[in-house]
């Protein structure tokens, strides 16, 4: 037994591990009363010490206190579970990657979803058309790519280019879905 070693030894400071540790349990908190909040501060301190001990029991896990790999898996499996649950969806990046286009007429199922976010935009703006839900960059669909250019200050060219759907994503969000 080593007599020189302090009663209360400092909090180990661990950096952006422990900083991990600390927001997902923190996110698993938020809807989880019975877990502790915590600051993000990438110290295991005792807070951090108690909220990994009461997920560790809360989860059936033998409780130690240690962050071991089957205590990390499972917060971070859980984290994930809310996050999908509770969390901002991921960016759905629909264009192929690399520079693409759709011009007027060309039919690319892509158009689809373009299409369908007129339907919606229609609604809070009487500035688009619904559009016929065909696939093609045509009629109103290539009538409302213009309008949303034009809107953005971009080229009119009623092409379907990644400025343009970045535009309309904008659009989308701050007017359907209001993120």
């Amino acid at each position: 037994m080593n007599t020189n070693a302090p009663a209360n030894p400092a909090p180990e400071r661990g950096g952006q591990p422990i900083r991990s540790l600390q927001y997902m349990l923190n996110q698993l908190a938020i809807h989880n009363q019975v877990l502790t909040r915590l600051a993000v501060d990438g110290i295991f301190g005792e807070r951090t010490l108690e909220a990994v001990m009461v997920f560790q029991r809360e989860n059936g896990l033998p409780v130690t206190g240690v962050v071991d790999l089957t205590t990390w898996n499972a917060i971070r499996d859980a984290y994930i579970r809310v996050e999908l649950m509770y969390g901002f969806p991921p960016a759905l990046n629909v264009l192929p990657n690399g520079t693409y286009t759709a011009v007027e007429g060309q039919e690319c199922e892509v158009l689809r979803i373009v299409q369908a976010m007129f339907g919606s935009l229609n609604k809070v703006m009487s500035n688009f058309k619904p559009c016929q839900m065909n696939c093609c960059n045509d009629g109103d669909t290539y009538k409302n790519l213009q309008e949303v250019q034009r809107l953005a200050g971009l080229p009119v060219t009623g092409t379907l280019n990644r400025s343009t759907w970045a535009y309309m994503v904008q659009l989308y969000q701050a007017l359907v879905t209001r993120l």
